[in-house]
């Protein structure tokens, strides 16, 4: 009953997200029985998960969220054309806040109220798009969800924390309000420098740049220097995760790398989407 009214409420107050959104007459969340998912401009908008492990345990100790598009002609797995549709800041703000709740949603609807933390998208355009005092408005929405920021680890690009001093004032401004932060694509090869200023934009996550994963994949000519980027990570007080485990091969090779969290559909199914 909770979450039918808390989708009744969002519904009726989608002005909260961002009263100058046009997209806002254009969106909302469903609940079919008790799957929820969310409609902008005429496309299915459903939320997925996937565990987050430690290395050496069996048991979550957060989820990932990814965002999965439907309309009569495919299935997508990624937001991004919702944010090409997305022309001026005020729509993408309102996007950006409403693709975080329904992942809170979603989460809530799966677990409850003392869920394990959940790993959400803040997009590098939504960090352009406003100007000051981010975390504020998405802290409002999750405490009519019951949830405190520290329970939803937000994920933004390394590179642009590493080249946007705004990115980097946002961030922080996320830290302030108590969301914990995750530096996604860290490159391999980063300097001190960069490790620096991704502790000082209060980044507590990280996951290493997509080629990594590659790399691990030829072999031991490479191991030395991705050991190297998980020391370095550690070495500043970060928490290292590798996602993107999908064979029994991969997860061999990048456990000699003694990561701490990880990631992938071998280690966890991805929820797939259910027609109503």
């Amino acid at each position: 009953m909770f979450l039918a009214r808390i989708i009744d409420y969002f519904n009726t107050h989608l002005e909260a997200f961002n009263p100058s959104a046009s997209l806002r007459r254009h969106a909302g969340f469903r609940n079919d029985n008790g799957q929820v998912s969310a409609e902008l401009g005429g496309i299915r908008i459903q939320s997925r998960q996937q565990p987050i492990l430690e290395l050496a345990g069996d048991e979550p100790v957060a989820h990932d969220s990814r965002i999965q598009l439907i309309d009569q002609h495919s299935v997508q797995e990624t937001a991004d054309p919702l944010y090409f549709l997305s022309w001026n800041r005020e729509d993408v703000i309102f996007l950006d806040r409403f693709l975080r709740v329904l992942h809170a949603l979603h989460h809530l609807s799966c677990h409850g109220i003392d869920a394990l933390p959940l790993v959400v998208d803040v997009h590098w355009r939504h960090l352009q798009a406003v100007e000051a005092s981010h975390g504020a408005v998405f802290e409002e929405l999750l405490a009519r969800l019951g949830i405190h920021p520290s329970q939803v680890v937000l994920r933004m690009s390394a590179l642009r924390l590493l080249a946007d001093p705004h990115a980097r004032d946002a961030s922080r401004s996320f830290q302030d309000h108590g969301y914990p932060l995750l530096a996604h694509g860290v490159p391999l090869d980063a300097e001190p420098q960069a490790w620096h200023l991704l502790l000082e934009a209060g980044v507590e996550w990280v996951t290493p740049e997509p080629n990594a994963m590659i790399l691990a994949r030829r072999g031991r000519e490479h191991w030395s220097r991705l050991i190297q980027w998980n020391r370095e990570a550690r070495a500043v007080g970060m928490t290292d995760w590798w996602p993107g485990l999908d064979t029994p091969g991969v997860l061999g090779q990048v456990s000699q790398l003694e990561p701490t969290l990880v990631s992938g559909s071998l280690l966890g199914e991805i929820q797939p989407y259910q027609r109503a």
